[in-house]
């Protein structure tokens, strides 16, 4: 499956699903269900079974899946998806991504219970698959409360609190010193979308991803993490280890902007890695190759000096 990568390439490789993610916007129940019957966390609907037809009526806009069950409309935020023959459709005005036609359907089938999480699974007539979650933004009152604890907070990738948490941590990594720290990634919408899907992803901002940085003395370590009564708790995929990423470098890269059509004047970032050679335009310009020539990489620490026509708009 591709990763949807739904924010700067600060976030890329790093593929989490948050555990701060919630319901719904507003944190309403989100029903899965047909107009016959509920499909519940213990129904088995994922192979033997004929799984329920769910028809949709609406599409994909921009890392969104709108879709009609049980005669309501119901939001997901994708985070992976493979389209498969799926005739795409373009529409630069509202941002459909894609649609279906008439005649197509997409059927749900299989639904996991995380921590906060809803899974979603879809499978579509031309063989496509989108994977999915009910989302919701995050209290203003989370993100301080997030500042007062033994976190780094990161916003749009720039550090807004922890900056000694993380030297600490860095200065005992490079003395092959077993750490760990905890970063927190918060966003705000962005400002380059249409007044359209502004309003409609209203309630999904400010988000926080949590996520937890080890090292042993050899390896990086790299996991989700949940905020839960004030403790940070590791949160493990019981079927897959995807969510964990292992890497052997941590690099730190700093100076000017390369182009003046950047966002930033100056960046200071630490990324990991299992290239120890390669500068910064090597890793990252790599992402454009086949699979085979990209290099896996983290971003988990930045500082960066923003621009004016940076398209971040203000916690609130």
């Amino acid at each position: 499956m591709k990763k949807i990568f739904c924010f700067l390439t600060i976030m890329a490789v790093v593929g989490m699903a948050a555990c701060s993610i919630g319901k719904e916007a507003g944190d309403e129940t989100v029903s899965l269900s047909t107009d016959a019957s509920s499909v519940t966390e213990n129904d088995d609907v994922s192979g033997g079974n004929e799984a329920p037809e769910i028809e949709v009526k609406e599409g994909v806009y921009a890392d969104y899946a709108f879709i009609t069950i049980g005669g309501e409309i119901k939001r997901y935020k994708l985070f992976s998806e493979d389209l498969g023959d799926i005739d795409l459709t373009c529409v630069a005005d509202d941002n459909l991504l894609f649609k279906w036609g008439a005649g197509d359907a997409w059927r749900f089938y299989e639904m996991k219970e995380y921590p906060e999480l809803d899974r979603v699974l879809g499978l579509g007539p031309g063989g496509g698959i989108f994977e999915a979650a009910p989302f919701r933004g995050v209290k203003i009152s989370e993100i301080e409360a997030v500042k007062n604890s033994e976190a780094v907070l990161l916003l749009n990738g720039s550090v807004e609190s922890g900056k000694e948490i993380w030297e600490d941590f860095y200065t005992k990594t490079s003395k092959h010193m077993p750490a760990s720290v905890i970063i927190a990634d918060c966003y705000t919408q962005s400002s380059n979308v249409s007044e359209a899907l502004k309003q409609a992803e209203a309630g999904d901002y400010p988000c926080l991803y949590f996520k937890k940085l080890t090292y042993d003395g050899v390896e990086y370590v790299l996991e989700p993490v949940c905020r839960v009564d004030d403790e940070y708790v590791v949160r493990k995929d019981e079927d897959y280890d995807r969510d964990t990423k292992y890497f052997k470098y941590l690099r730190h890269f700093e100076g000017e902007a390369e182009f003046p059509t950047m966002i930033y004047s100056y960046y200071s970032i630490y990324i990991l890695t299992d290239d120890g050679a390669s500068d910064r335009d090597e890793i990252e310009s790599s992402q454009w190759m086949d699979t085979t020539g990209a290099i896996l990489y983290a971003e988990v620490f930045g500082e960066y000096t923003w621009k004016d026509n940076a398209p971040f708009l203000p916690l609130q």
